[in-house]
């Protein structure tokens, strides 16, 4: 098998497998990078889809037979996303006007709209709060969420309030997950198309001609033959996965994430193709940061029935709105659900810590950075020469990732009323770009 691979700074590599420290005072931050960029968009010889194997032929091939609605559609050579356009559900969509009166045709256009309105990503996607949501909540609700986020994470409530300390405390995080970004990809570049022992020839041309590039903090241009069947029963579905608990803890990468790559080199490409990704961070935005009160992933995988538990708690708060109704009574007021929304989460740190072996309860804190890059990315076809993946000009292009962050954070509960210090954990990316959409844990 052919392929080359130049990775930035290769003395990171045995750093790739590590998490990120909790502290972001602790990161190192990435150097500033002043790369020219081309922002010329034009596509040219761009794929159909930039996450998809090109469809054009395909599609036409098998709607012609007659069999489009039986067949599921291949699942892309190399998962990624390079958008210049952020995510659908991170866009709130203008509200429609009403047409108003009392025309049959006009109140039916109305509703139209306003169900497209509500049936847009930003809606069904929890919008920055992202999978997981029923909704994205009101703006204020969403800042709660962050303020709670900081203050676990250790910040203390003068700084979050002060808006010089937060602003200073924030650039601090985006510059962090910016360099964690960088470190991810590269790490699942390396765990993915060097390490595997049945790939000898990769592990060996890629320390041979591995080079530092000042330019692109991810450089990757790589040469893929496709797999034969029998090699293939050979890798199995858990090869490179054999993690003990802490290592998968302490890895950047989540499983799921790790195991979406493996799978794709493995059965996704028939011929020899060449992937080639070059991306350097220039900005960062955190969407969002929110708490999930009493889970972590490592607790729902031990005890998959605490998975559902919020869709639970919020089964509960309907049932009560229906009961005080019945009972002549009008719906819960705000002080009433504020207060069966706090039982409920002292129920659920309880329960955590009463699992845990320490009698600590877990809390999961979820960042969702909105990463500026430039790029280039391009699957093409060896032989055809035709481009399945991205762009094929070779020009880097102005592309936003958005990255899921999670972090575990640990409450030790001495008795019902005495907290002490949070015990932090490291941050470890889950998703990007929704690929996984959201992998979400916790419903």
């Amino acid at each position: 098998m052919l392929s080359t691979i130049i990775i930035r700074r290769s003395s990171y590599i045995s750093k790739y497998r590590r998490g990120i420290s909790s502290s972001a005072g602790q990161l190192s931050r990435p150097t500033n990078n002043n790369t020219s960029t081309n922002n010329n968009t034009t596509p040219i010889d761009r794929a159909t889809d930039d996450t998809a194997i090109s469809e054009d032929s395909t599609i036409a091939s098998i709607e012609n037979s007659k069999l489009a609605t039986n067949c599921i559609q291949p699942r892309p050579i190399f998962p990624w996303i390079s958008s210049i356009e952020p995510l659908p559900r991170l866009i709130q969509p203008d509200k429609p006007s009403e047409i108003g009166g009392n025309n049959p045709e006009d109140i039916e256009e109305d509703n139209d709209n306003i169900l497209k309105y509500y049936e847009n990503d930003y809606f069904t996607k929890g919008g920055p709060l992202g999978q997981g949501w029923l909704s994205p909540c009101e703006p204020w609700f969403r800042g709660a969420l962050y303020a709670n986020s900081m203050q676990l994470l250790g910040v203390s409530w003068p700084s979050i309030v002060l808006p010089w300390t937060r602003n200073d405390w924030i650039h601090d995080m985006e510059q962090s997950f910016m360099f964690a970004f960088s470190n991810g990809v590269n790490a699942m570049i390396h765990d993915t198309y060097i390490l595997p022992e049945n790939n000898k020839d990769d592990k060996k041309i890629s320390e041979d001609n591995t080079e530092t590039s000042d330019e692109y903090d991810v450089n990757m241009d790589i040469t893929l033959n496709p797999i034969k069947l029998e090699e293939k029963k050979e890798i199995g579905p858990g090869a490179n996965n054999t993690f003990t608990r802490e290592e998968e803890e302490n890895s950047m990468l989540q499983r799921n994430l790790r195991q979406l790559y493996q799978s794709a080199k493995q059965h996704s490409h028939p011929t020899k193709v060449n992937i080639c990704l070059k991306t350097v961070p220039q900005s960062a935005q955190i969407e969002s940061m929110f708490p999930v009160f009493g889970l972590s992933r490592s607790l729902v995988e031990d005890h998959p029935n605490l998975r559902h538990t919020y869709r639970n708690m919020l089964k509960r708060l309907q049932e009560k709105h229906k009961d005080a109704i019945f009972a002549g009574k009008s719906r819960l007021n705000p002080i009433e659900v504020g207060s069966f929304i706090m039982n409920g989460l002292q129920e659920v740190m309880e329960r955590s810590a009463n699992l845990s072996s320490n009698n600590s309860a877990s809390i999961t804190i979820v960042a969702q950075v909105s990463i500026n890059c430039t790029e280039i990315f391009c699957v093409q076809d060896v032989e055809s020469g035709d481009i399945i993946q991205g762009y094929g000009d070779g020009q880097p292009r102005d592309v936003t990732h958005l990255v899921r962050f999670e972090m575990e954070v640990k409450e030790k509960m001495d008795n019902e009323d005495d907290w002490d210090q949070m015990e932090l954990g490291r941050w470890q990316i889950t998703d990007w770009d929704d690929i996984l959409d959201g992998n979400v844990f916790f419903t």
